[in-house]
């Protein structure tokens, strides 16, 4: 059976154990075949991956060779090489990452996120997850202005970034109420004021998405008291504006602390707004739009 034909079969394939018996197929036709490598590490069990990551590094070597070679761009969705380089280099990175072998995670997210000009594969997340760990608070701010993409973890590092730079309080609030408007939910799970779900729970995909990017980026925001409570402020206020807060104790606690800084008043008149726009059954994107405005305003008055 030819090359070609074997990848024909492994394109097919819908089972582990099909997709390790092409891989080493593969194997025994061509030793260096990186599709044959990355087949078969994709059906081992975690901890034989991670003992094998090698064989992503020599798949990586050898696909990233095929691509190169090539006179014009690969295009991810259309392209089995390009494919493979992308999946090699997203395997290799985050379980790079998980091991703390963050330095090398990083060299891999920055060829990765170069390659994924389109954003179809989780680069951002990824490269700037490896950028918050080695505290490259300059490059983070740096990489984003320069890059077409915008992702939820990045504007979330850019927050990060703006805070442990010394940036302006109204900027870092701005830039924090910009990440969450990416995705409303997010900050709740990454400050546990909702659980994550457990690992059988079936979850459609945009929650999926949700979940992840809070893995992500809940170590970095939780990494230090004055993180947490420069993220906190305006999650807990936008929860509260918005009925996301379902602890009774902590929805008092909340209103007397609202009401001893003077501000219920205020608070009160946007709840009031927010129930009419959800009355008049407008988009619940906008509504929470609309929350997040009134989530900053209130702050830029508590903490002027």
């Amino acid at each position: 059976m030819t090359r070609d034909e074997l990848l024909d079969m492994l394109d097919e394939a819908q089972t582990d154990e099909e997709i390790k018996e092409i891989g080493e197929k593969l194997l025994e036709l061509e030793p260096g075949s990186p599709y044959g490598k990355l087949a078969v590490w994709e059906t081992m069990e975690y901890e034989q991956a991670v003992e094998n990551l090698d064989m992503l590094r020599e798949a990586l070597d050898a696909i990233r060779a095929v691509v190169e070679a090539r006179e014009l761009p690969s295009l991810i969705d259309d392209d089995r090489d390009a494919l493979v380089y992308s999946t090699v280099m997203m395997n290799l990175g985050y379980s790079l990452l998980a091991e703390g072998e963050v330095e090398e995670a990083y060299e891999v997210a920055k060829e990765f996120a170069n390659f994924d000009d389109e954003g179809a594969f989780p680069s951002r997340t990824l490269l700037y997850r490896c950028m918050l760990e080695l505290e490259l608070y300059n490059d983070i701010l740096a990489s984003l202005e320069a890059d077409p993409l915008e992702s939820v973890v990045g504007e979330h590092a850019r927050a990060i970034a703006l805070l442990e730079s010394g940036a302006d309080e109204g900027e870092v609030r701005e830039a924090i109420n910009y990440a969450i408007s990416l995705s409303p939910d997010v900050p709740f799970f990454i400050i546990n004021i909702w659980d994550f779900p457990e690992a059988d729970e079936d979850i459609d995909e945009e929650l999926e998405d949700v979940v992840n990017d809070a893995t992500y980026l809940a170590e970095p925001w939780c990494a230090s008291d004055k993180r947490l409570a420069a993220l906190s402020a305006p999650v807990f206020l936008f929860g509260y504006l918005t009925k996301r807060l379902t602890d009774e104790k902590e929805i008092q606690t909340l209103k007397e602390g609202y009401e001893g800084a003077g501000v219920s008043e205020r608070i009160e008149g946007a709840m009031k707004r927010l129930d009419e726009m959800e009355k008049a059954g407008r988009d619940p994107e906008e509504t929470d739009a609309e929350a997040l405005s009134l989530t900053a305003d209130i702050l830029d008055e508590l903490l002027a």
